[in-house]
C-alpha cells in the first residue's frame, strides 16, 4: 500500500515537471517569435525611413550670403532623387507652403530658383517632392532684403545745422556735401540719430542705411 502510494506521487511529481517544462517551453518560444516579430517591423521602419526613394537637398545657395541686401534675393536649390522631382514648396513657418517657382528644371537632378523681392528678414523653408510623393527634408535658409529708404530732416537755425535721420532697419552714415558730387561720410548707428553740424561748406546731405539705401538729398536752405 504505501508502495503503490510512493508510485502515484512520483507519477504526479513526474506530471507536474512536464507540463511546467512545457509551460515554459511554449512562453519562451512566444516570447521569442514576439521579439523577432518586433525586431522584423523595426527593421521594416528603419529601412523605410532610409529608402532611397526620397529626394535630397543636396544644396541651396543664397545669393545674398545670408546677409542684408538691398536687392532680389534668388535661392537655387539643387536636389535628386531616383524618381522625377516635379515640385517644390517653401514656407515662412513651416505650416503653410507655397509652390510658385522663378525658374525650374525638373528631374532627377533638379535645379530650381526661387525668387524673392520684397522686404523682409525670415528663414525660409525649402523641400522638394519627386513624382511618386515621396518629399526630401526640409532645408532652412535666411533671407534678409531691406529696400525701404531712410528718412532724413534737417533744420536750421542760423549757423547751426540740425539732422534727424531714421530707418527701419539701422543706420550706417550720413553723407555731407558742398556741391552734391563729393561727398564727406561720417558713421553713425541705430535705427535714428540726431546730428548738430556747424553750417560751414554743407549744402547738401543724405543718409545712408546697413543695406545701402541712400535717402533722398536735402539741399541746405541758409537765409544768413
Amino acid at each position: 500500500m504505501k508502495k503503490d502510494k510512493k508510485n502515484i506521487l512520483v507519477l504526479f511529481l513526474l506530471s507536474m515537471f512536464i507540463i511546467l517544462t512545457s509551460y515554459f517551453l511554449f512562453i519562451s518560444g512566444t516570447t521569442n517569435k514576439i521579439k523577432a516579430s518586433l525586431n522584423k517591423m523595426s527593421k521594416d521602419l528603419n529601412q523605410n525611413a532610409n529608402s532611397s526613394y526620397y529626394p535630397v537637398i543636396t544644396m541651396v545657395i543664397n545669393s545674398s550670403g545670408d546677409r542684408l541686401v538691398n536687392e532680389d534675393v534668388v535661392l537655387t536649390v539643387f536636389a535628386e532623387s531616383m524618381y522625377k522631382i516635379d515640385k517644390v514648396y517653401y514656407s515662412y513657418d513651416k505650416k503653410t507652403w507655397y509652390d510658385d517657382v522663378y525658374e525650374a528644371n525638373y528631374g532627377k537632378e533638379a535645379n530650381i530658383k526661387l525668387l524673392f523681392t520684397k522686404t523682409m528678414n525670415k528663414t525660409v523653408y525649402v523641400k522638394v517632392e519627386n513624382e511618386k510623393g515621396y518629399q526630401s527634408y526640409v532645408y532652412e535658409a535666411l533671407v534678409k532684403i531691406d529696400k525701404e529708404t531712410p528718412t532724413l530732416k534737417i533744420d536750421v537755425n542760423f549757423d547751426k545745422l540740425s539732422i534727424l535721420a531714421s530707418d527701419n532697419t539701422g543706420l550706417s552714415s550720413i553723407q555731407y556735401s558742398y556741391d552734391g558730387i563729393n561727398w564727406e561720410e561720417e558713421n553713425i548707428s541705430g535705427k535714428s540719430a540726431t546730428i548738430n553740424k556747424e553750417l560751414f561748406n554743407i549744402k547738401y546731405v543724405r543718409v545712408v542705411d546697413t543695406a545701402g539705401n541712400i535717402s533722398d538729398v536735402k539741399k541746405v536752405k541758409n537765409d544768413l
